[in-house]
């Protein structure tokens, strides 16, 4: 484009806002440099087209569905425990909070055993639920392997 900055008079084309959502994938300040336009006269452009809208939806969704393939090759990472257990932790607080997972008022576990003492589950990686050192002799530090079947 032979301007620094598009002027305003000049019109926008759906096929060109098009391309540049598409160059700047889906990012739309990405997008209006690449037009040299404001990211605000482009929100504004792709809100009043149901076309662009949908541009822009299936441009997050191709970010969402790559985003998927990582998680699905952390989760099944056997050569690193530490990135599988985070993951799997992540996909269980966010994801399987239907199921009951997830983290309620602070996120820590405490449970209190017989003898008093606080139960601490540690994952491979070294974090852990509870206090992050057991303090009293009668403490116990349940180790969590993801490994047993």
């Amino acid at each position: 484009m032979p301007y620094g900055e598009r002027p305003a008079e000049l019109p926008l084309d759906v096929e060109e806002c098009r391309t540049a959502i598409w160059m700047g994938r889906g990012n739309i300040t990405e997008a209006a440099k690449l037009l040299k336009i404001t990211s605000i006269r482009l929100r504004a452009f792709v809100k009043k087209s149901p076309y662009l809208t949908a541009e822009m939806q299936e441009a997050a969704d191709r970010l969402v569905d790559i985003a998927e393939s990582n998680v699905l090759d952390a989760l099944t990472d056997e050569l690193d425990p530490s990135r599988r257990d985070t993951m799997s932790r992540f996909v269980l607080t966010n994801i399987g909070k239907h199921r009951g997972w997830g983290t309620a008022g602070s996120g820590n576990l405490n449970i209190k055993n017989a003898v008093g003492g606080t139960i601490v589950v540690q994952w491979a990686d070294g974090t852990s639920f509870g206090s992050p050192e057991p303090e009293e002799d009668n403490a116990k530090v349940i180790e969590h392997d993801d490994t047993a079947a």
